[in-house]
């Protein structure tokens, strides 16, 4: 999880907040909301997308 998070450029503090909720791939890409990734410290909309359809392919039920 900590090397799709690296790869559009989250910070450390962020990728630990995700660590410690146990934030997995499924969430990420269907389930968090913008205020929800606003108060784990990603406030940057493309960020959270490029996030979002990093996690897609990552996920555990493909469709």
């Amino acid at each position: 999880m900590d090397l799709i998070l690296e790869r559009p450029g989250v910070k450390e503090g962020v990728i630990r907040r995700f660590r410690q909720e146990k934030i997995a791939p499924d969430i990420i890409s269907f389930n968090m909301s913008l205020y929800d990734f606003n108060c784990l410290g990603v406030n940057d909309k493309t960020t959270i997308m490029k996030l979002r359809v990093e996690c897609v392919c990552y996920r555990s039920n493909p469709w």
